[in-house]
Formats: C-alpha cells, sequence, structure tokens
C-alpha cells in the first residue's frame, strides 16, 4: 500500500482569490456595479461568478437589474447593454490616419524641395544667360584707342562696352612709354567676384601698341579691372598699366 507522506517543510496550498467571504468583505460586486474595479479584478469576478451562478442567484441580482431596467424604460432612458463604444479619440483609427497623414505630408514635402531645387537651377541658369548670353555675329567693327594708368585706382583710362550692340572691337593699348620692354600679359578680373580673363604672350606693335581685338558679346555686363603687366626677360612681371573695362 502506497502511502504519501506530507513533509513538515512543504508550503501549504493557496487558498482561492474569490470566495463569499472576500467577495463581502472587500465589497466587490458593489464596486463592480459602479465600475470601480481594475480590469483583471472584474475579470476574475466575472470567471468566479460563471462558476458559482448559485451565488448572484441568492443576490437575486437579475431580479435586481430587471427591475432596474424597467424603471429607467419608465423614466425614458432606456439603456444599451452592449460594450460600450469607445471614443473616436481612442479607436484604432485615429493612429492609422495620423500614421498616412505624417506619409503623405513627407510626400508632399519631397515634392516641393525637388520643385524648388529645379526652379532654382532654373533661375540660375535664366541670370546666366542673361549676364552672359551667348556670343553674337559682330555686325560692325570699331577701333578704341586707349592710353591706359600708370597706377592702379586711379580709373582715368576707362572703355565703355555696350553689349546689346554686337559688334568686334579693336583696342589699341598705348605703351609706348615702356621703352625697350616688348612682352606682356593682361589680367582682367570682375569686380567683386574674381578672375576673368589672363591674357599671355602679348607683343606691342612697331608703334608701341598692343593690340587686342574682343566681341563685345564675350563679356557678361559688369565692372572690370585690366592690369597690364611687364615680362621681362629675367625677374617677376611688373605692374606698367591699367584699364577700367565697363560692359552694360
Amino acid at each position: 500500500m502506497n502511502a504519501r507522506t506530507i513533509s513538515q517543510g512543504d508550503p501549504p496550498a493557496a487558498a482561492p482569490r474569490f470566495d463569499r467571504k472576500f467577495i463581502e468583505e472587500h465589497k466587490l460586486i458593489e464596486r463592480y456595479l459602479e465600475s470601480k474595479l481594475p480590469f483583471k479584478g472584474a475579470r476574475d469576478l466575472e470567471n468566479w461568478c460563471r462558476a458559482n451562478p448559485e451565488y448572484l442567484n441568492e443576490l437575486k441580482l437579475s431580479e435586481r437589474a430587471h427591475t432596474s431596467l424597467k424603471l429607467l424604460e419608465a423614466s425614458g432612458q432606456p439603456q444599451d447593454l452592449g460594450e460600450a463604444k469607445l471614443p473616436w479619440w481612442k479607436t484604432i483609427y485615429v493612429p492609422i490616419g495620423l500614421g498616412v497623414l505624417a506619409f503623405l505630408s513627407l510626400i508632399a514635402f519631397w515634392a516641393i524641395l525637388g520643385k524648388y531645387i529645379l526652379l532654382r537651377g532654373e533661375l540660375e541658369d535664366t541670370r546666366n544667360v542673361m549676364n552672359q548670353g551667348s556670343l553674337v555675329q559682330p555686325a560692325t567693327t570699331s577701333i578704341l584707342r586707349v592710353s591706359p594708368d600708370r597706377a592702379p585706382g586711379i580709373n582715368r583710362a576707362r572703355i565703355i562696352v555696350n553689349r546689346n550692340s554686337p559688334q568686334l572691337l579693336e583696342l589699341h593699348i598705348d605703351l609706348g612709354y615702356t621703352n625697350k620692354l616688348v612682352q606682356f600679359r593682361m589680367i582682367v578680373d570682375k569686380q567683386d567676384q574674381g578672375r576673368a580673363l589672363i591674357l599671355n604672350n602679348l607683343l606691342k606693335d612697331s608703334n608701341g601698341e598692343l593690340g587686342i581685338t574682343l566681341n563685345s558679346t564675350g563679356l557678361a555686363a559688369g565692372t572690370y579691372t585690366a592690369r597690364i603687366e611687364a615680362l621681362p626677360p629675367r625677374g617677376s612681371p611688373i605692374g606698367i598699366g591699367w584699364v577700367l573695362l565697363e560692359v552694360h
């Protein structure tokens, strides 16, 4: 014969959470009816009552509920016994809608940003075309003679070019004062922007003039400073003349 022994060290069996005494001491039925029980406590009570229906019969809860409903109906306040509907802001459709709205807003943002970048590029291209333009076949030829300033900043030697009237300009720059120097270079800088042009290995003719030919549409509108440097056989370049060029 097998006998099961219980050692003194074994813990006693845990008492059930719900029983009549526990429910009555903590007034769980009243708190449940007033919706004051937490979610888990309410579900535990429902499960216990499902397993012990006679307890609710003893409380005559069904008769009391039926009488309460009749009284509410008589007062013109019929009650819906279905599950309570959640407010619209607590439904799952709200986060879904917000997610869709955020996604559409992101797409719209990138579309507007791309359009902005495209329009900005087109604007820059238009400005470049307005300021620079393409070379146009000159219809006339003009001869201009100028004596350069012998120091920077005087701005007396000035050439004015109208790029709206395409013409071929023959510039004759008087360098007779440079004596035996024969080789030169010209550095052209656009004011407030930077270097625009460098012409190397320029030679003056027998009249002591430096000849340069240019198309009036080849330069963008603006003010240019042309510095003429002599290139001695030995040593560094020497600044010997300055001319201001205004292109309109």
